[in-house]
């Protein structure tokens, strides 16, 4: 009897030939990315932005999304595909901190850019929050997230934290006017109840292959 071939296996990747990162689960903050006054200016400028009331994505690949403010209560303001030179340094100044960090001491993930648009949200007293979440979803965009961020344009509330996660406790992230954090996707992550005022905060992703 003929023996069986078997072709097409790869040899077995030895341990130390193996590319590692110490730092998945790790998010990073980057102070005074915008200034106090261009804060907000990017909240006065985001107020004229088409406006809705944010959604939670389904499982659906169609990309499909549902309101459940027992779950998510926030205003969400995107800026317009036309007239882009008034909002696109915003997003441009956040992608140079991202790919720079990424690419030294950060994941190095393979990035390709934004493809959406980055958003203002808007968690008005006393009932706005979002609970815990990630921000990777089956759509054919949402899939291809990588590196989210939060930039905090306002310090005048209370509440409205911004939390991960990743042990057996929730870490609190870092809340300055200015101050961007940025975390891998696949970061559980919520924002707490507001409790007095209201919180604003530049949001969104950058982009690349799915995770594999």
């Amino acid at each position: 009897m003929n023996e069986l071939k078997v072709t097409g296996i790869e040899e077995p990747t030895k341990p130390n030939q193996l590319q590692t990162c110490g730092i998945l689960d790790k998010s990073a903050t980057k102070h005074e990315v915008f200034t106090p006054e261009e804060c907000k200016k990017i909240i006065e400028l985001a107020k004229t932005w088409e406006v809705k009331e944010g959604g939670i994505q389904t499982k659906s690949h169609d990309e499909e999304f549902v309101q459940n403010t027992d779950y998510r209560n926030c205003m969400l303001y995107t800026p317009p595909m036309e007239n882009q030179d008034s909002w696109l340094w915003v997003g441009e100044k956040i992608s140079e901190e991202i790919y720079k960090f990424n690419a030294t001491n950060g994941w190095k993930f393979d990035l390709v850019g934004m493809a959406e648009r980055p958003m203002m949200m808007e968690y008005n007293s006393p009932n706005g929050k979002y609970d815990w979440h990630i921000d990777l979803g089956p759509g054919k965009v949402p899939s291809t997230r990588k590196l989210a961020f939060s930039v905090i344009l306002n310090d005048d509330f209370e509440g409205g934290n911004l939390q991960f996660m990743t042990g057996r406790d929730p870490m609190t992230a870092e809340q300055k006017i200015g101050t961007m954090i940025f975390f891998p996707t696949y970061f559980c992550h919520r924002v707490t109840l507001i409790t007095k005022g209201t919180r604003y905060a530049i949001v969104g992703w950058v982009h690349g292959n799915s995770f594999k």
